[in-house]
């Protein structure tokens, strides 16, 4: 199927009568598209890229004052880290598995500058609340104290941060697994052990 001939079905499925096709680039490895209403506007909605190569989506939308270069910078991010990790997509999240480090003050200072949170459940009434907490480096260098570490639900964009400072330089050895999330309860009374863990 072409390129246009997937937007037009994407267009076809939001099952919104009277949308239009507004296309705005095709090139050789994408194909950008838009769409409108000719009476109403729809808040939120932005450009759309097809990759050609492999028929994925990229969705933005209209808070990004700049999609295409957006767009551009992930697929060349994407292009690299896919000469260690094969099948890495930068639409996604992965989980880190953290066998070997060289260097752990230089991982630290990476991860702090990520910004990587964890999440603890909490208790209030009969709910179960997750709250998302930062690291800190004390706890950064805690975890790692104690090999394999695991940091889960990490964008694709960050490890493409940590891949870039291993070409520096060899800082740290990992392996990555996409991010399954797990469905937990938000009710005590029927809670396991599982929906009471921390998510690292």
């Amino acid at each position: 199927m072409t390129a246009k001939k997937l937007a037009e079905k994407y267009i076809t499925d939001l099952n919104i009568p009277e949308i239009k096709l507004r296309e705005i680039e095709d090139t050789p490895n994408y194909y950008c598209f838009s769409y409108f209403h000719p009476t109403e506007t729809y808040v939120g909605q932005g450009w759309i890229f097809i990759k050609k190569s492999d028929e994925r989506f990229f969705i933005y939308g209209s808070g990004n004052n700049n999609p295409k270069a957006d767009f551009l910078e992930k697929i060349e991010l994407e292009k690299i880290a896919r000469k260690i990790f094969p099948e890495f997509d930068i639409r996604k999240s992965y989980d880190i598995e953290i066998n070997r480090i060289l260097r752990k003050m230089s991982l630290i200072e990476k991860l702090l500058e990520l910004d990587l949170v964890y999440t603890t459940p909490e208790i209030v009434g009969s709910d179960i609340f997750r709250i998302p907490k930062p690291y800190t480096q004390k706890l950064f260098e805690k975890r790692l104290s104690q090999l394999p570490c695991e940091f889960t639900n990490v964008p694709a964009e960050k490890i493409s941060d940590i891949l870039s400072l291993n070409r520096e330089k060899k800082v740290v050895e990992f392996t990555i697994s996409e991010h399954i999330e797990a469905i937990k309860v938000n009710r005590a009374e029927r809670a396991t052990n599982a929906d009471l863990q921390t998510s690292w």
